[in-house]
């Protein structure tokens, strides 16, 4: 995903409620090492936005010295955290805790049950919010993994310029959307829609917005794929992107986007409507405020058959291999404390996944920000409806949807063969885990 690094100084912590306090204090027993012997904990620590790596690395250690630990800490790049850790495990030399891939190690038998802590974070902070605890909770009740933030890709618009084509943000519908774009560019110096056609994973958004027409990829159990079941819904949406693709909303070059153009079409101006991460924003309250106060965030429109706002999420797990388990779950719920979270949210890009994180002050003082808590509320676990995992992400790696509309408009193929060629490719992948 197309997120741009920012340069922030870390805030002091911010004081909560008596209640909170409380709370947050409730520590949860391990044994006390024995004489002169510091416990160790391995802690893998996921690189991405500057910011929010540091809060989170400054933590880590902070708690390490309070608690008289031995904190090995590593920051792993995230598009190299799953290679790493599936290596690990292979040579048997996994950290303690890790904070990527809770979902896919935990579909791996990777992890160790953490619902205890699940439960314990329910009760004492208010209570899940949105998806949060559908991407946590297994079907038999478990939990392996435990989420601290949730994100997605969210509408960003430039309201000034919709308010001088006499247009109210937002538009409801995907249709209204094109329709805005239409009214409101400026071409050649300002087009609709910053949304890539390419092999990056930022054109995962066209598959969103083929399931708001109805279509879906596999069926309930994740296994056999069924999309051909729903050819008359994925001729409506290929009519709706027909007309987006005739529209000239699009700049130049939308086939061979990477993950970094959408981000810099918009910082520059270039564009009216964009898909992202609120990073985006992120990065404009230090490079460019004027442009960030033009600027609109808003959940996705709904297709015929209501809106797909998929969520990503920020998780720690602990390792399953680990010999100390209960310095690990301590250093989970410490994790999870509202006055560090408080402190981490307002450098980072994460909505709240507990309610008693949706008071933060972070949300009072960068407007731009609140709209991660509707965004929160209203979204759903990454790929839905199909199920989350290894198959679907594969797929989505493999950006199939968009491949699909790289034959039609690039390759000159007609509907029926490139639908065809996109069956095979999911079948071929789905099987693979089936």
């Amino acid at each position: 995903m197309a997120r741009a690094a920012i340069r922030r100084t870390r805030r002091e912590f911010l004081k909560t409620s008596a209640t909170l306090a409380a709370g947050a204090g409730a520590k949860l027993s391990f044994p006390a090492p024995a004489l002169a012997q510091r416990p160790k904990l391995v802690y893998w620590c996921y690189q991405f936005l500057k910011a929010s790596d540091e809060a989170r690395a400054t933590f880590a250690q902070e708690w390490a010295k309070k608690n008289n630990v031995d904190l090995q800490l590593t920051m792993v790049p995230w598009k190299e955290f799953m290679p790493k850790i599936t290596a690990a495990i292979e040579a048997k030399a996994t950290p303690d805790v890790v904070e990527s891939g809770g979902v896919e190690l935990r579909a791996r038998g990777q992890l160790l049950d953490v619902t205890d802590l699940y439960k314990k974070a329910e009760k004492t902070y208010g209570g899940w919010v949105g998806p949060s605890s559908k991407i946590m909770l297994e079907p038999d009740g478990r939990v392996h993994t435990l989420l601290y933030g949730l994100q997605g890709f969210m509408m960003i618009a430039r309201d000034d310029l919709l308010a001088q084509a006499g247009l109210k943000p937002p538009p409801a519908t995907w249709v209204d959307l094109l329709a805005y774009a239409k009214k409101a560019q400026q071409p050649p110096k300002i087009f609709g829609i910053g949304q890539a056609i390419s092999n990056q994973t930022d054109s995962q958004v066209w598959e969103d917005i083929m399931k708001s027409y109805g279509a879906r990829l596999a069926d309930e159990a994740g296994r056999r794929v069924i999309l051909g079941d729903y050819k008359q819904q994925v001729w409506e949406f290929l009519d709706y992107f027909d007309a987006v693709w005739k529209s000239g909303v699009l700049p130049p070059g939308v086939t061979t986007w990477d993950n970094t153009m959408n981000n810099s079409t918009y910082q520059s101006g270039k564009v009216v409507f964009v898909f992202n991460p609120v990073t985006i924003s992120l990065w404009l309250e230090a490079n460019n405020p004027e442009l960030l106060a033009k600027t609109g965030h808003y959940t996705y429109p709904s297709g015929p058959k209501g809106r797909i706002q998929p969520l990503t999420y920020g998780s720690r797990s602990i390792m399953k291999y680990t010999k100390v388990p209960d310095l690990a779950k301590q250093f989970l719920w410490d994790s999870m404390e509202p006055s560090k979270m408080d402190r981490e949210m307002s450098v980072a890009q994460w909505g709240p996944v507990l309610n008693a994180y949706t008071s933060f002050d972070v949300w009072k003082k960068k407007p731009f920000m609140k709209s991660l808590i509707d965004m929160s509320l209203k979204g759903h676990p990454q790929g839905y409806p199909d199920a989350f995992n290894d198959a679907w992400q594969e797929q989505s790696t493999n950006t199939t949807i968009s491949r699909m509309l790289q034959r039609i408009v690039v390759d000159s193929w007609s509907r029926d063969k490139a639908f065809a060629e996109t069956l095979d490719v999911l079948s071929k992948i789905y099987a693979k885990y089936a």
